[in-house]
């Protein structure tokens, strides 16, 4: 098996090196800072000293950065793998002794002759899927178990990864990450459960959760009456008491079991008859809540902590998440908290420059719109975009692309509501590479959310036509 072979070897160089300079790239996101957590923490148990650094993007600029002259070994944590053949040119410059190179990654890898100086630790290598089963940060929670198997108190971070990177898109974790979450579970780190897949379960009262409800348009959507009424309805009709400003977290397993199926049949109105299959893995599926949390907070929930990671980390502070994981509540939790609320205004006010400024440009397989430099922040717009399901004129049948022009070129988002990924097969990530790539820029990511850099506009869109 190629990854366990390349995770042992991959132990075997980190021992070898463990007195020589040593340092780790990660990546940005929830996965890429869970993947540092997780890192830093395994160098801490090996008493092992490794510099650490954030790294936004791996790409033809920020290699120039990278000093690999001054380390005998370099690790790129969720990142790397897709950039084999940017980092072999660059070690050709190296003039001092190359150094080794360990990539921790899940993401699809080049295709290329890899040197015997590089260990790519990649699910890809035995045909298991990177985008479903294992994030970056399981990678590395395998590469600490294989040090040690003793350190299961990292699988948490690595759930938190998974869940943070939609690896639960299907409503629950699969693959990899069902052996790296029967860890978490064990240690009584995080707890699993049946549950409704409504956002907001410990944070936004249930009609608000349902109110935001996008992978399916029906006429509850950002109308607080007639879900008021939806419920008072299942109340009277099952003899419960649901109460409409609670969250879904205070519901019995019972009430909420009802409250889906009603949904469900609801739902069963508004979609194509072959879509309607799917929709029982868009509204049931798994929670996963860290048990240490307090309920009712944004931390309890692992899809909520992750919101509160990306309003951080999308703007620039990383140290804020990395603080919060690494158990410094003090300063930092008031921190991440005025962040998640400033995000939330940021995202309310782009919606609406969107819904009032914005035109939504219907084509026949997708649907699209600009934004001028400065009007939305490019590290939100794909947030955007997905918000952008809730707007009368944005079509939910059809993927959405959002470009927003920047100094040096355009940021350019792709998003799909779940079902219509499910029902379809829509791959936005290849589209999106492929496009990009015609206009001499790079994109990618997963089939239903991904993004692309773009010198210019060009035929991009007329690309987009050729693949989907």
């Amino acid at each position: 098996m190629e990854l366990l072979k390349n995770l042992k070897l991959a132990v075997k160089i980190l021992r070898k090196n463990r007195s020589n300079n040593i340092l780790i790239y990660t990546h940005i996101d929830t996965d890429g800072i869970t993947s540092r957590v997780i890192l830093e923490e395994l160098m801490n148990k090996l008493n092992i000293k490794a510099e650490f650094r954030f790294l936004k993007q791996l790409g033809t600029d920020t290699i120039n950065e990278i000093p690999f002259n001054d380390y005998d070994l370099i690790i790129f944590a969720d990142l790397g793998s897709g950039q084999i053949n940017l980092i072999k040119d660059k070690l050709k410059e190296v003039k001092t002794k190359i150094p080794q190179i360990i990539i921790l990654d899940h993401h699809i890898t080049a295709k290329t002759q890899i040197p015997e100086n590089i260990i790519n630790v990649n699910p890809w290598n035995n045909n298991i899927d990177g985008g479903k089963e294992i994030c970056g940060a399981g990678v590395c929670y395998l590469f600490a178990k294989m040090c040690n198997p003793r350190y299961t108190d990292l699988a948490k971070y690595a759930i938190l990864g998974a869940v943070g990177d939609v690896q639960n898109l299907e409503g629950k974790l699969n693959g990899l990450n069902e052996i790296i979450l029967k860890d978490a579970i064990e240690l009584g780190d995080i707890v699993a459960f049946p549950d409704l897949q409504f956002y907001g379960k410990h944070t936004k009262p249930l009609f608000a959760s349902i109110k935001y409800f996008s992978d399916v348009r029906t006429d509850l959507l950002n109308n607080d009456s007639r879900i008021i009424n939806f419920i008072n309805n299942i109340n009277r009709k099952h003899n419960l008491n649901i109460v409409a400003k609670e969250s879904l977290c205070d519901l019995t397993f019972e009430e909420k079991r009802i409250l889906g199926s009603e949904f469900l049949t609801k739902c069963n109105r508004y979609v194509p008859n072959s879509w309607a299959k799917f929709l029982p893995k868009v509204i049931f599926g798994s929670s996963y809540e860290f048990k240490q949390e307090d309920i009712k907070t944004p931390f309890r929930n692992l899809e909520e902590f992750s919101t509160c990671i990306n309003a951080c980390s999308r703007y620039g502070d990383y140290e804020t998440p990395l603080q919060v994981l690494n158990g410094d509540r003090d300063k930092y939790y008031s921190k991440m908290i005025t962040r998640l609320n400033n995000h939330k205004r940021n995202l309310s006010k782009s919606l609406q420059y969107i819904k009032d400024e914005v035109e939504i440009i219907q084509n026949d397989k997708f649907q699209y719109f600009e934004v001028e430099k400065g009007m939305i922040e490019g590290h939100i717009i794909g947030i955007v975009a997905g918000m952008s399901y809730s707007l009368e004129e944005v079509n939910w049948k059809k993927p959405i692309f959002a470009l927003g022009e920047l100094d040096n070129g355009y940021k350019v988002s792709a998003r799909c509501p779940k079902l219509l990924s499910f029902a379809e097969d829509i791959n936005l990530a290849d589209a999106i590479n492929y496009a990009s790539k015609k206009m001499g820029g790079s994109g990618g990511g997963h089939k239903f959310a991904c993004g692309a850099y773009i010198p210019e506009k060009g035929d991009f869109i007329k690309y987009l036509e050729c693949k989907l």
